[in-house]
């Protein structure tokens, strides 16, 4: 478990296996001496379940292909545009 006195957290990272506040890897050993802290640890921690992702579903086939002629509108060439740049030579 994470603590604030122990543990230097670098990184957070969504998991759905582990709860909020666990060490999920450690990067550096910290130190102690008794009860003195000498170098805290540096981790990465969870941060709980991540938000809840919305199912995805397959666009209909009408819309994928308004999609597709957008995109190939798009991308068409017009005659007569290569090599008009202004490059100030």
């Amino acid at each position: 478990m994470y603590r604030l006195m122990l543990h230097e957290a670098i990184m957070r990272e969504d998991s759905s296996e582990f709860e909020e506040g666990v060490v999920l890897e450690e990067y550096r050993k910290g130190f102690r001496l008794g009860d003195r802290l000498l170098r805290p640890s540096m981790v990465k921690v969870s941060a709980g379940p991540g938000p809840a992702k919305p199912e995805t579903t397959e666009p209909k086939e009408e819309e994928q292909n308004e999609i597709d002629e957008k995109s190939e509108k798009g991308t068409a060439e017009t005659p007569g545009d290569e090599g008009t740049g202004e490059g100030g030579n």
